[in-house]
């Protein structure tokens, strides 16, 4: 009896396992055969003509953000190979998602802006939620508004509001856009700064002088000139002799007269 239910169950579980099996190989041949028809639109951008690979990519976003594969394909750019939301998308998705009152936009001066920040309601605890202040000073200094054909010039008013709206769903709906950054974020963030000193131009340049290259060592030869043989024994002979009689010193005031004589 333990054996036909052990082998039931058994059964039974490979059985369900075969079952998800199956059913997530219908699934993914689904999106397959969906990706293939994206790709082979022309309403797709270029990133997604052609590519099936990146058109079931985005089909699988927009299962998880519950929008279409056309938006997707539509708002999500590839850029340095990260995928990116347009802000105008990004903004859409907050107001329509339900939970949030739209977003708003306060700007310190409405003719002349040089900061913004966005704001919400949570619906249901309602909350105020309040991002974080995203002024023009901040884009100099992150280097945003210095490069060339940066709309921070042009149109700073809406940068600011696109950039407000990025940091507040990073901060308070990051599901909603997967945490993916905004295409005019991901340019920003990823072009190189040179962050090298530049040489100041007032400041005179210290003229460069080689070191004086050592002398060469100079090696002399000295010639050792020894005694001939004649007056070695000459000198041999007088020390002799001098040894046998030795000089009588003068002792006597007498002696020492006539010395000097």
């Amino acid at each position: 009896m333990e054996n036909d239910e052990t082998t039931a169950l058994a059964e039974n579980t490979t059985s369900n396992v075969l079952a998800i099996v199956q059913a997530e190989t219908q699934q993914f041949e689904l999106a397959q055969r969906q990706a293939k028809m994206l790709a082979s639109s022309s309403l797709v951008p270029k990133d997604f003509q052609g590519n099936v690979a990146n058109c079931g990519i985005a089909i699988n976003v927009a299962k998880r953000t519950r929008l279409d594969p056309l938006m997707v394909c539509q708002n999500l750019a590839i850029i340095h190979g990260r995928p990116s939301w347009s802000a105008t998308a990004l903004i859409g998705m907050i107001n329509s998602c339900g939970r949030y009152t739209p977003l708003r936009f306060v700007f310190d001066n409405e003719d002349t802006p040089t900061s913004c920040y966005a704001v919400a309601t949570d619906k249901e605890s309602g909350q105020e939620l309040k991002g974080e202040r995203i002024t023009l000073e901040m884009a100099k200094k992150e280097g945003w508004s210095t490069k060339n054909g940066s709309k921070w010039l042009t149109m700073p008013g809406q940068m600011l509001r696109y950039r407000a709206a990025s940091f507040w769903s990073r901060a308070y709906a990051s599901d909603l856009s997967l945490g993916f950054y905004t295409q005019d974020e991901v340019r920003d963030f990823s072009e190189v700064r040179n962050v090298t000193p530049k040489p100041n131009p007032f400041t005179a340049a210290e003229p460069t002088t080689e070191p004086t290259p050592e002398p060469a060592p100079v090696t002399i030869e000295a010639e050792v000139l020894e005694p001939k043989g004649d007056g070695l024994d000459e000198a041999r002979k007088l020390i002799a002799e001098a040894k046998k009689n030795p000089p009588k010193m003068a002792e006597t005031e007498e002696e020492i007269e006539q010395l000097w004589k």
